[in-house]
């Protein structure tokens, strides 16, 4: 029996998530169809869609039934098969067609789900169409909707279109990562980067034979490259630390140059330095946005402004960072949805967020785990620096806590605690862009609701000396949690 109310928890605010068996076919058919006369018919949009999976276990059989249902709905499929994240992203940009994967991201191997792109770099959310699908969904099902009713149909997969995808992609790697400039200045200083890659099965193991392939210099040691979506080494979530422990042993045996952790659809990727540390990514943002300001200072022929996008609720760090730079710094909410449309909006040369999204306007504004490891590439080579120096200017003079997650008890909820923090932080400058933030001379906390579950996030940062955590302890004794 259907459980309508896991149905509707199952649309999150940039995409759709869920748990196998609760997640059925079903749900896919019904999308697709809803994806046509509810989004692409109404809006005057082609109908034609650009369609791939990830290497979940689950994915092939929902990758049938959303083409199933384009197909029944009098949509025209562009089938790519698998293929990553920024595969799709590649080829919405290819045709500007409405393009969507099958995917649940770093989510365990039960979960999956859907990501899709309107028209890039415009992602279908709740607030942005994504709702309307939903309540399609929710209705046949309570119709009595059944998929066993409905011919699967053949997949009919397009090699072409996909090499030409494959090869737009490569083109915008070539263009970011400066590949040739890299390899002659590899040669010429005799050097041979050794860089370890954990894709944890994932789909970063299909990204990093192209990668490979373009470095001759550079030894790419591979770790859990073969995809398999049952994930059989370890979850393909970099953000938790128990995933990227043998990826840091590793490193640290091999005595390589850097670690590189690509999470389960590759559009983020994660570093550890030589030594086999966590680079802090609230700090590769600032890090990225001064490298490539610096790029767009020095290239007239550029077409991308000094526009740098961030979510409010991350270090000051990047803020002041663009402003030393003579950069625009333009602040937004979390989420990859805000990112992209602000970026389009000012035509942005890079947007980061320290969960290890970064976006860049070479690929359309849109985020890219391999192409953010091209850009730590050459400034490795182009500074001749440990990985461990990339970050040492903030990590002296920022400290963060980091994002922390706290359940609320049922008597409070996010109102009462930004009222309570008005009252004990009258003094301080208050933006309430996303959440609330409280701005002061040496120091910053961010708290907002999350999106995709029912908790509140906390972030601090004090600058010039390392009293965060003393901070975070503050707060929460202020709010009661």
């Amino acid at each position: 029996m259907t459980n309508f109310n896991t149905t509707f928890k199952f649309f999150k605010a940039y995409d759709m998530r869920g748990t196998v068996p609760e997640l059925t076919s079903g749900v896919y058919y019904l999308s697709a169809k809803a994806l046509v006369n509810k989004i692409l018919i109404p809006d005057n949009l082609p109908l034609t869609i650009n369609l791939c999976h990830d290497c979940r276990y689950s994915s092939p059989e929902f990758y049938q039934a959303f083409y199933t249902g384009l197909i029944d709905a009098g949509a025209k499929v562009n089938a790519i098969g698998v293929g990553a994240t920024e595969i799709i992203y590649a080829a919405a940009q290819s045709n500007n067609f409405a393009s969507v994967i099958i995917t649940a991201s770093h989510n365990p191997k039960d979960d999956n789900g859907f990501k899709i792109v309107k028209q890039f770099p415009q992602m279908l959310g709740l607030s942005a169409g994504l709702d309307k699908i939903r309540d399609y969904v929710i209705s046949e099902l309570k119709n009595g909707f059944d998929i066993k009713q409905i011919e699967l149909k053949t997949v009919i997969e397009d090699d072409n279109f996909k090499k030409t995808v494959i090869e737009k992609w490569l083109n915008v790697y070539n263009k970011i990562g400066k590949v040739n400039i890299i390899n002659t200045t590899l040669k010429e200083q005799n050097k041979k980067l050794k860089i370890v890659v954990d894709t944890a099965n994932g789909m970063g193991g299909y990204l990093m034979p192209f990668i490979k392939d373009l470095y001759p210099n550079i030894e790419f040691v591979p770790m859990f490259w073969e995809l398999d979506g049952t994930f059989p080494n370890h979850e393909a979530n970099p953000t938790l630390d128990e995933n990227i422990i043998m990826l840091q042993a590793k490193v640290r045996e091999l005595n390589a140059n850097l670690g590189v952790a690509f999470d389960g659809d590759a559009d983020r990727c994660y570093f550890v330095d030589q030594h086999g540390d966590r680079l802090n990514g609230e700090f590769l943002v600032p890090a990225f946005a001064k490298y490539l300001l610096n790029e767009l200072a020095n290239d007239p022929t550029s077409s991308f402004d000094k526009a740098i996008v961030f979510p409010i609720p991350y270090s000051r760090a990047t803020l002041d960072t663009v402003f030393e730079n003579n950069g625009v710094p333009i602040v937004t909410k979390q989420g990859h949805t805000f990112i992209k449309a602000d970026m389009k909006k000012y035509n942005a040369i890079y947007g980061g967020e320290a969960s290890g999204h970064h976006y860049f306007g070479e690929f359309g504004y849109m985020d890219s785990g391999a192409l953010t490891l091209a850009l730590m590439v050459r400034i490795l080579v182009e500074s001749g620096n440990q990985a461990s120096e990339t970050l040492s200017y903030w990590n002296a003079r920022y400290f963060v806590t980091g994002e922390h997650n706290f359940t609320l008890p049922e008597n409070i909820n996010l109102q009462i605690i930004k009222e309570k923090l008005k009252v004990k932080y009258f003094d301080g400058q208050v933006s309430e862009l996303d959440g609330i933030t409280f701005y002061y001379p040496d120091w910053k906390f961010t708290i907002r609701g999350s999106n995709t579950e029912p908790l509140i996030r906390v972030n601090v940062e004090t600058k010039g000396n390392n009293k965060a955590f003393e901070k975070l302890n503050e707060i929460k004794l202020a709010i009661g949690i």
